[in-house]
């Protein structure tokens, strides 16, 4: 008879060790779904922000760089100016575009605050979280030669000009008479012909080759971590 009650309490107690564990078991994976969710809910909301951002770089960036193909296109015209017969107005406004930079200067808070908080973590897709990691670098290379651009026209190009060009083409005058108008197109012929301007110009368009080239693969890897991002937000909605 101890021995049926002993047997009994024992199965009892194993039961009831059983039934906690499981209740444990239960418990631990309920709070680990609830885990996984809050963090699905925090990555979803990462990539949401982290897509208006890049989107609005895009923009930016597609009109930064139409500014550059457009100088591009005036510095090869100015190159080739000696049998056109341009206004002074088209001159002058040619040897603007062709001096006036723009730079490239991305919004950053959402991808700065995603890497130093260590939230790309969050990122599930390895492949994505590495392109986003990427893509700073990219950015820099580009706007790296964007400033050669531009450190060239200013230290060089626009010193010679204010040395040679007996007047400011940049001025872009407005009410130039016509006795102005004849002596300025004379002066600006007189430019055409000199040597030093068309190598300024020719340096000019040579380091915006850099630019192009930086600026294909900004783009591209823009457009592929957004097509990447919406994937990720597919998935997790």
């Amino acid at each position: 008879m101890e021995k049926n009650k002993t047997g009994k309490y024992l199965k009892y107690a194993i039961g009831e060790i059983i039934l906690v564990v499981i209740g444990i078991l239960i418990a631990l994976q309920i709070n680990n779904w609830n885990e996984h969710k809050k963090e699905k809910s925090q990555e979803l909301k990462q990539l949401i922000a982290l897509k208006l951002e890049f989107k609005k770089n895009v923009i930016t960036f597609d009109s930064i760089y139409n500014h550059h193909v457009d100088n591009e296109d005036a510095t090869q015209k100015l190159i080739n100016a000696k049998n056109k017969n341009y206004t002074i107005e088209t001159l002058d406004s040619l040897f603007f575009k062709t001096i006036y930079n723009y730079n490239f200067d991305p919004s950053r808070g959402i991808y700065n605050s995603l890497i130093n908080s260590g939230q790309i973590e969050l990122i599930s897709n390895e492949l994505l979280k590495y392109k986003i990691a990427e893509i700073q670098d990219i950015v820099v290379d580009y706007i790296d030669d964007e400033n050669l651009v531009r450190n060239y026209g200013t230290n060089y190009f626009i010193p010679f000009i204010v040395k040679e060009m007996p007047y400011n083409p940049l001025r872009l005058y407005k009410n130039r008479s016509s006795e102005e108008s004849m002596l300025h197109h004379e002066l600006f012929q007189k430019m055409i012909n000199n040597r030093i301007f068309t190598e300024h110009l020719a340096i000019l368009s040579l380091y915006r080759i850099g630019v192009f080239e930086e600026g294909e693969k900004v783009k591209n890897e823009y457009q592929k971590i957004i097509e990447l991002i919406n994937q990720e937000i597919t998935k997790v909605e």
